[in-house]
């Protein structure tokens, strides 16, 4: 416990942040190990998200499949913890890869967000701590910006009750499409950025074009992992043409996803 948690009488919640990744991917088979300048998606990832303050660990959980053991080589070579379970029930999956290390908060992000911002993911935490909340999503925020932040026993509820098979595949819609049971929030983003209130630009990879803006944007960058968001809207800003790039690569829904994408 710290002075500051101490005098306020509040034990500081500790944070456990899961990535889920695999190699299947119907749009773009391997991406997570395919190259974004000097290194893969996934270290990308790996090194965004342990920049986010106050994390205890973070565990990559993958599957059993033989496909992934690429995957959960080259996690294990920047030093990641690895899980390895269902391939669809990703619910299970994620819960049983942070479950050993007792956390009251869990941070969810996927391997195919290289530029997720730990400074909002941070303040998301925040959010959800001071307004008592079970659940705060990535409403609001460019696609593979912010993360699924969580308390661990609404993960836990949704790992024994959920039963609808798009529910265990995307971990976390059983908390947000339950909101007369669980208190579910957003974090507003406390400026616009220079593209205006409906954003445009997609920071994620799931499609060729995506890694194709994302290796773009590494180099223009300058410097690897963490990046903030501010960095990736001045370049997108300054150059309107890079935004044509995935301008056509539609979002899956998680319903329209589920049983054919995902990590």
């Amino acid at each position: 416990m710290t002075a500051s948690s101490a005098a306020s009488g509040r034990v500081q919640p500790r944070m456990i942040a899961v990535i889920q990744a695999r190699m299947g991917s119907t749009r773009l088979p391997g991406k997570v190990l395919e190259p974004i300048g000097d290194r893969s998606l996934l270290a990308w990832t790996v090194a965004s998200v342990r920049a986010i303050p106050g994390l205890a660990d973070v565990v990559v959980a993958t599957t059993t499949d033989a496909d992934d053991d690429d995957l959960v080589e080259a996690a294990a070579a920047l030093g990641a913890r690895v899980h390895r379970g269902p391939i669809h029930d990703v619910l299970t999956r994620c819960l049983d890869a942070v479950t050993p290390f007792q956390p009251t908060l869990v941070v969810r992000q996927t391997a195919d967000n290289p530029f997720a911002d730990p400074l909002v993911a941070a303040a998301q935490v925040q959010a959800l701590l001071a307004q008592d909340l079970d659940y705060i999503g990535i409403a609001g925020w460019p696609i593979g910006i912010a993360a699924e932040v969580c308390r661990m026993d609404a993960l836990v509820t949704a790992g024994r009750e959920a039963t609808d098979p798009a529910h265990r595949e995307h971990v976390m819609p059983y908390l947000y499409t339950n909101p007369n049971r669980f208190r579910i929030g957003t974090l507003a983003r406390a400026t616009t950025s220079q593209a205006g209130v409906g954003h445009p630009w997609r920071y994620t990879v799931d499609a060729p074009a995506d890694l194709a803006l994302a290796r773009m944007l590494a180099a223009r960058l300058g410097h690897g992992p963490p990046v903030h968001l501010e960095e990736l809207d001045a370049i997108m800003a300054a150059d309107p043409a890079l935004g044509l790039l995935n301008i056509s690569v539609v979002q899956k829904s998680w319903q329209v996803a589920q049983a054919t994408e995902g990590n």
